[in-house]
C-alpha cells in the first residue's frame, strides 16, 4: 500500500475517532475514503486526513456537524465567519448564565457567613431577597412583606436564575421509558466495520421475512459487543430486531429473549455519540434514578442504542442497511430507595 495512504484503523488511532464515526463522516460527505484493489478496508489519502483533522478541531470547538459541513463546503470564508459569530454569541449567553449563578451563590454564601450560627434554612427564609429565590416570600405575614422595589428585584433575580439553569442544562429531554420484553433475532460481528456487517445481516433477515407484516413491532436495538479497546483496534457490534415468538432464526443469526426493563432515554442525531457521556452524567447526578446495568463492558454495561423508526426505514430500503437519522441512547435504571 502507498506510504501516503492510511488505513481506517490507523486514522482512528491517530485522531481518536471511532471507525463508526469515520464511516458516518463519509456518509455525510465530510470526507472520502478510497478502496484499493486487493485491500478490503477503507483507506485515506493525505487530503482526507487533513479534512478529518479540521473536523476534529471544529468539533472540539463544539460546532455541530451541520455547521462543519457548511464551513467545509464553502470555497470562501463567509460560512465560517457566520458560524463562528453564532457560536461566540452562544458562548456569551452561556458565560452570562454562569456569571448569574456565581453571583447568586456569592450572595447566598455571604448571608450564611453573616449568621453562621443559625441553621441554613432559617437564614435563607429570613432574608427577604433570598426568600424570593425560594418562592416563599409571598407566604410571609403582611408585616414582614418586602417593599415593591425589593420584590421586583427578587423576581428579576429568580428570572435570571431560571434562565441560567435552562442555558446550563445539557440534556433537556431525558425520558424514563419501559421497554417491553421481546423475542429477538440477533446478529453479531467482530472485526472491521462491525456495525455495517451486523446491520446488513439484520436488514436482509428483516426483508426476507417481511417482519413488518408479522406481529413483530420491528424495533431495532444495538450495542458494542465488546467495546472498542482504549488503544483502538477491532471491536464488535450486535443488533437485535424484535420477531414473533415462534419464528425460526437461521444461522449465523441467533434467537434470544430480551427481558425488557426501565431505561433512561435520550434521543440523538446519528453521529452525536459523545452525548452518551452527557446521559451518563445525568444518570450519576439524578436524585430519583440510579444505573441498573451489568458490571461488564462486554455488553456495553447493558446499555442499548435503538435505531428509531426501523419499521418504515427497512421497507423504504430495497437492499443494504437502511440509513438511520435518529437513535435513542438507553441506560438501564431503577428508582433509588
Amino acid at each position: 500500500m502507498d506510504q501516503n495512504l492510511a488505513t481506517i484503523t490507523q486514522v482512528s488511532r491517530a485522531l481518536g475517532l471511532s471507525t463508526r464515526m469515520l464511516r458516518y463522516y463519509e456518509e455525510l460527505g465530510l470526507v472520502k475514503s478510497l478502496r484499493q484493489e486487493g485491500y478490503a478496508y477503507r483507506i485515506y489519502d493525505e487530503e482526507a486526513v487533513r479534512r478529518l483533522r479540521q473536523v476534529v478541531l471544529l468539533r472540539k470547538l463544539r460546532l455541530s456537524l451541520r455547521d462543519i459541513q457548511r464551513i467545509l463546503e464553502d470555497p470562501g470564508a463567509q460560512s465560517a465567519i457566520a458560524v463562528f459569530q453564532e457560536r461566540i454569541a452562544s458562548l456569551e449567553a452561556e458565560r452570562e448564565a454562569l456569571d448569574t449563578i456565581r453571583v447568586i451563590l456569592g450572595e447566598l454564601l455571604a448571608a450564611l457567613k453573616e449568621r453562621y450560627w443559625l441553621p441554613a434554612e432559617r437564614v435563607l427564609l429570613d432574608d427577604a431577597q433570598l426568600a424570593g429565590l425560594t418562592g416563599l416570600a409571598g407566604l410571609a405575614v403582611e408585616s414582614s412583606l418586602p417593599d415593591p422595589q425589593i420584590k421586583q428585584k427578587e423576581r428579576k433575580t429568580m428570572d435570571d436564575l431560571n434562565r441560567a439553569e435552562e442555558n446550563q442544562s445539557k440534556l433537556k429531554n431525558v425520558r424514563i421509558v419501559h421497554l417491553p420484553a421481546a423475542t429477538v433475532a440477533a446478529a453479531h460481528y467482530m472485526g472491521p466495520d462491525p456495525e455495517d456487517h451486523a446491520g446488513k445481516m439484520i436488514a436482509d433477515f428483516t426483508r426476507e421475512n417481511r417482519l413488518w407484516e408479522t406481529e413483530s413491532s420491528v424495533r431495532l436495538y444495538g450495542f458494542n459487543h465488546p467495546n472498542p479497546p482504549p488503544e483502538g483496534g477491532e471491536y464488535g457490534y450486535e443488533f437485535w430486531v424484535t420477531i414473533p415468538e415462534d419464528m425460526e432464526v437461521p444461522a449465523p443469526l441467533t434467537k434470544k429473549r430480551f427481558p425488557g426493563g426501565t431505561y433512561a432515554a435520550h434521543c440523538i442525531q446519528m453521529g452525536n455519540f459523545h452525548e452518551w457521556q452527557w446521559l451518563f452524567q445525568w444518570a450519576y447526578e439524578s436524585k430519583e434514578w440510579e444505573i441498573n446495568g451489568s458490571n461488564t463492558p462486554e455488553d456495553m454495561y447493558g446499555c442499548l442504542e435503538e435505531h428509531l423508526n426501523y419499521f418504515d426505514h427497512i421497507q423504504d430500503t430495497p437492499e443494504g442497511e437502511p440509513e438511520t437519522t435518529q437513535l435513542d441512547l438507553l441506560i438501564p435504571v431503577k428508582k433509588k430507595v
